[in-house]
Order: structure tokens, then C-alpha cells, then sequence
């Protein structure tokens, strides 16, 4: 075998993985969770209906093609998700062209009246009446394109009118960004279990200019009960948001307002019937393909 003298060269021809799911647009979430377990460097929507998605999975060539076909499918086949899963296939693709068919799955989002949310490669030029949050993809989830993001994005563009504002699980940040944005000069704390993401929120406020507006933490809620936020925000799973009940609402000040999504339809109810239990006023449901959002005042 020859020696490779031009290290670029190696680099330009080196292979990557593609593993392309097509699966249920409920189980995207999971499945984006699970690819990044995995080891994805990045994953991008090639297709989409109301009820399908097809996700591409990039994978770096010391991956092993068919044991991560194999591990993606047992999964599957182990959880909830077991009959979402339609097709998993992998093919080969070169470094030259690996980052450009990444970028062009994402594109400039306007969300809601007052919000667009864009990667670095395609920031939108001036936009009238509109704040423009750059996120880029990366490890943590929630870049403004997932349903969840969404309706919690116009949930708060609707309801958040400036003061105070928790958001739990922040994730890539986005939704602390945007609070910031919408109301300048308002107190924003942003937590999260996983300092890789708060590491990331911290970068995301930093491009987006709010760095000195918004406090990120390595927390749970409930180490911030009794701080009376007049908005709470939760972008979690149903299961989590009703075991976290009780500490969210200890955030809260009196008649706050909590803003919950990544609630599936199918669980909803169980969601309500928590924020009732726990003295909320239900506001506002509001729903987008397997998806809701609720919102709630406290009593």
C-alpha cells in the first residue's frame, strides 16, 4: 500500500456512513436521542409527509455499517416504538460531499408572527418585524424544526410579555434565546441536567448576542423553587413534566404562567389532569401532527 503524503487529500476521500430511518413522525424525537447514542456527527430530514419522516444519520468510516443497522432495529424492536420503525438502509458517502448534503436539510424557519430560526450557512438577510435566532445543529436537540420547538416557540411569542422566565431542559438553548429576544431586559434562567447542553445553550447565546442576558445552570427545578418566575417553560415528555409537577410549579410566583410541550396527543389528558391537580387553570391546547402544547396559570 502507497503512503498518502497529502493529509487534505486523505481527508476529501475519506468515507462516511449514511444510515437513512424512515419510521413514524412520533418516534423522530427518539430516534434522533437514539442515532446521537449511537455516535451520529449529524442528522438531517431527507423526506417528510404528515404521518412519515425520513431521517439521514451521518456516520464517520470506523463505524461499523451493519452492526449499526442491527443495534437501530433491535432497539426499536425493544421499545414503545417497536411498529414505527418502516425501513433502515446505509450507503457509503465521501467527505466532499458529506457537509453540503448535511446543510441543505436545514433552512431558514419562520415560526409564529414575530420569530425565524436559521443554521449559520443560511441566516436570512434583513427581515421585517421578525427576530432571528441562529442555531446550529449539534448535539443537543431542539433547533426550532421539531414540533415540540415549534409550538413551545409560538407559545411563548403569544404569552410572553417580559419579567421572569425558567426554562427547564434547555437543550440547544433556543427557547431561552428567544424569551431574551422578545423581551429585552427580562430575566431569563436556563437549566439543564447535561452539561454538554448547557455548554452548547451558553455558545447558541453567545452568537445570538443574549449571552449577558440569560443565566444557565446545571440544575433541577426544584433547586430553584421559591424563585416566582412569571413563566415557566418545559419542552419535555409527558412522563417527565408529570414527575416534575410539583417542583415546577414551586418556580412559579402566584397566578404564573406555565408553558409545557413535547407531549404526545395520546397523553395529553394525563398532562391536564397533573396541572389541575396541582391548582393550574388550563389556558390553551394547541397541537401540530402527533404533538401538543398546554398552557396553564396558576390559581
Amino acid at each position: 500500500m502507497s503512503e498518502i503524503r497529502n493529509p487534505q487529500s486523505a481527508i476529501r476521500n475519506s468515507l462516511w456512513w449514511l444510515v437513512t430511518l424512515t419510521l413514524a413522525r412520533a418516534a423522530q424525537e427518539d430516534a434522533t436521542v437514539l442515532l446521537f447514542e449511537l455516535g451520529t456527527t449529524g442528522i438531517v430530514t431527507l423526506e417528510e409527509t404528515a404521518d412519515r419522516v425520513k431521517l439521514g444519520a451521518y456516520f464517520d468510516e470506523r463505524a461499523n455499517p451493519d452492526a449499526l443497522a442491527q443495534e437501530v432495529e433491535s432497539r426499536f424492536a425493544q421499545s414503545a416504538w417497536r411498529d414505527a420503525l418502516h425501513d433502515v438502509s446505509i450507503s457509503g458517502v465521501r467527505e466532499q460531499d458529506w457537509m453540503q448534503k448535511w446543510k441543505e436539510g436545514f433552512e431558514a424557519v419562520e415560526i409564529g408572527e414575530r420569530l425565524v430560526v436559521a443554521p449559520s450557512w443560511k441566516l436570512p438577510g434583513k427581515v421585517e418585524r421578525r427576530v432571528v435566532i441562529q442555531i446550529d445543529p449539534g448535539m443537543a436537540f431542539g433547533t426550532g424544526t421539531h414540533e415540540t420547538t415549534k409550538l413551545c416557540l409560538e407559545a411563548i411569542e403569544r404569552h410572553w410579555r417580559g419579567g421572569s422566565l425558567l426554562d427547564v431542559g434547555t437543550g440547544t438553548g433556543i427557547l431561552a434565546i428567544a424569551a431574551a429576544l422578545l423581551a429585552p431586559g427580562s430575566r431569563v434562567v436556563a437549566i439543564d441536567v447535561d452539561p454538554q447542553a448547557i455548554e452548547v445553550a451558553r455558545e447558541n447565546a453567545t452568537i445570538n448576542g443574549v449571552s449577558g442576558s440569560i443565566e444557565f445552570l446545571d440544575a433541577q427545578p426544584r433547586q430553584l423553587a421559591g424563585q416566582e418566575f412569571d413563566v415557566v417553560v418545559a419542552n419535555l415528555t409527558a412522563e417527565v413534566i408529570v414527575d416534575l409537577m410539583g417542583d415546577l410549579a414551586g418556580c412559579l410566583a402566584a397566578e404564573g404562567m406555565m408553558i409545557l410541550s413535547g407531549v404526545l396527543r395520546e397523553f395529553v389528558n394525563d398532562v391536564e389532569q397533573s396541572l389541575i391537580e396541582t391548582r393550574f387553570k388550563l389556558i390553551e391546547r394547541r397541537e401540530a401532527g402527533e404533538w401538543c402544547s398546554v398552557v396553564a396559570r396558576k390559581k
